[in-house]
C-alpha cells in the first residue's frame, strides 16, 4: 500500500509502497489525514527524539487521521467514522495502565507517527478498539481538528485541577471574570483560544504583527481580543494582567520571562509550544513574585481518549456558536495524488494556514 514515509533523524519525505503487518482487531481504511507542525519537525530532522518502529529504518508520518471502518467488531460497525489516538502507553506503570499515558511515567511510551510506531499517513492500518474515537458524520469536515484540539482539552482539564486549589469561579459561578492571554495564533493558539471562550473567560491572543484577514474574521466572530505584540507588552501590561497565560508558540525561551510579569496573583503560566532556542531563567525577584503571589508554571502536553471525545463535542458546539469562524479551520485540502503539492505542504506551513488535509481518496 501507498504510505508518506520519514528516515528520522535524516531530512526528507516521500510516498512509497510498503508493507505492513495486520496487528490490530479492526480494519480501517485512510479517509484524510492532517499535516501539523510536528510533521513538519520530522520531515526536516528537527525533532530529536522522532524515531522508527523497532526492527525498521523508515517510519510513516501522521498522527492526525480519520478513517473508515471496513472490518468491525468490538463496538465498532463498518462504515463508522473514527479517529485514532495516538499516544500508546508503556504498559509498566499505573497511569498508562489506567490508558492515561499522557502522565507516562517511565517515558516508555510511543507516539504514532512521532516515535516508536509507525503513523497513519498510508491506505488503511488495523488497530485496537481501544484506541479508536467514533467521528460524529455531522462534523466530519472539520473533525480532523479533534486530534491536536484533544490535547487542548487535556490542558484546560489539567489547568482547572491546578486552579482547584483555591475559589477560581466568579461570584456568578462562571469564568466569566477571569482573563486569558494566548501567545501564538497558528492553530494550536487559535484553538486555544476558542476553548478559552467556550470556557467563559475573556479571551486576549497575541502575535509580533497584525492579524491576518482569516485571522480577524475567526477573533471577530468569536469575539476574541488582539494585541500586537511586535513592541513588547508593556502596553498590554498597563491595560490588564490575566489569570491565564498560554504560550503556544516556537519562539525563544526567554519570553517566557516576559508573559511572567503579566501573571495575576494566583496565575498559571502554563507552556505548550516548543522554544526553538534561548533559555529560561526566574531570577531573585522573580522567584520572591511566585512565592509570594501563589504563580505556577505547568507543561501540557498529550490529550487521552476522554479528551479526543469532549474534542468532538466543541467541535459540534461551534459550528452553531460560530459558523464564520470555523468555515476557516480548515485552510486547504490536497489529494494524494498531487504528490509535488504532498511533500511541498509537508516540508513548509505557507502564511496563513491553520489546517491543511490530505485527502487518500
Amino acid at each position: 500500500m501507498k504510505a508518506i514515509i520519514v528516515r528520522p533523524p535524516a531530512t526528507g519525505v516521500q510516498i512509497s509502497d510498503v508493507n505492513v503487518s495486520n496487528s490490530g482487531k479492526i480494519k480501517i481504511r485512510t479517509l484524510e489525514s492532517g499535516i501539523c507542525g510536528t510533521d513538519r519537525e520530522i520531515v526536516n530532522g528537527q525533532m530529536s527524539t522522532a524515531s522508527t518502529q523497532e526492527g525498521k529504518d523508515y517510519l510513516i508520518l501522521g498522527h492526525e487521521a480519520i478513517g473508515l471502518v471496513e472490518q468491525g467488531g468490538y463496538g465498532f460497525k463498518e462504515g463508522d467514522l473514527v479517529m485514532p489516538v495516538n499516544r500508546r502507553g508503556c504498559g509498566k506503570c499505573l497511569n498508562c495502565i489506567l490508558g492515561r499515558p499522557d502522565y507516562c511515567e517511565t517515558g516508555e511510551f510511543v507516539e504514532a507517527g512521532i516515535s516508536g510506531l509507525d503513523g497513519f499517513m498510508r491506505e488503511y492500518w488495523y488497530d485496537e478498539p481501544v484506541y479508536l474515537v467514533k467521528v460524529p458524520k455531522s462534523i466530519r469536515d472539520i473533525a480532523i481538528l479533534a486530534q491536536p484540539l484533544a490535547d487542548i482539552e487535556k490542558s484546560m482539564e489539567e489547568i482547572l485541577k491546578v486552579q482547584s486549589r483555591l475559589n477560581w469561579s466568579c461570584s456568578d459561578g462562571t469564568l466569566n471574570c477571569r482573563n486569558a492571554l494566548v501567545v501564538g495564533t497558528g492553530p494550536i493558539g487559535i484553538l486555544f483560544s476558542l476553548i478559552l471562550k467556550t470556557y467563559g473567560l475573556e479571551t486576549w491572543i497575541t502575535n509580533i504583527r497584525d492579524p491576518l484577514p482569516s485571522e480577524e474574521e475567526i477573533f471577530a466572530n468569536v469575539g476574541i481580543n488582539y494585541y500586537n505584540s511586535s513592541s513588547g507588552y508593556d502596553k498590554l501590561r498597563e491595560q490588564l494582567k490575566f489569570d491565564l497565560i498560554i504560550n503556544a508558540t516556537g519562539a525563544s525561551a526567554e519570553t517566557n520571562s516576559s508573559l511572567l510579569t503579566l501573571l495575576k496573583r494566583n496565575g498559571v503560566l502554563g507552556l505548550f509550544g516548543f522554544p526553538i532556542s534561548g533559555s529560561f531563567s526566574v531570577d531573585k525577584s522573580a522567584t520572591v513574585d511566585m512565592i509570594m503571589g501563589n504563580k505556577v508554571i505547568v507543561g501540557l502536553v498529550n490529550g487521552q481518549k476522554p479528551h479526543f471525545q469532549l474534542a468532538m463535542i466543541h467541535l459540534a458546539s461551534w459550528k452553531t456558536l460560530w459558523p464564520n469562524a470555523t468555515s476557516k479551520l480548515i485552510t486547504k485540502s490536497i489529494k494524494l495524488e498531487d504528490e509535488k503539492e504532498v511533500i511541498q505542504a509537508l516540508r513548509k506551513k505557507v502564511e496563513g494556514e491553520i489546517k491543511i488535509k490530505l485527502i487518500w481518496e
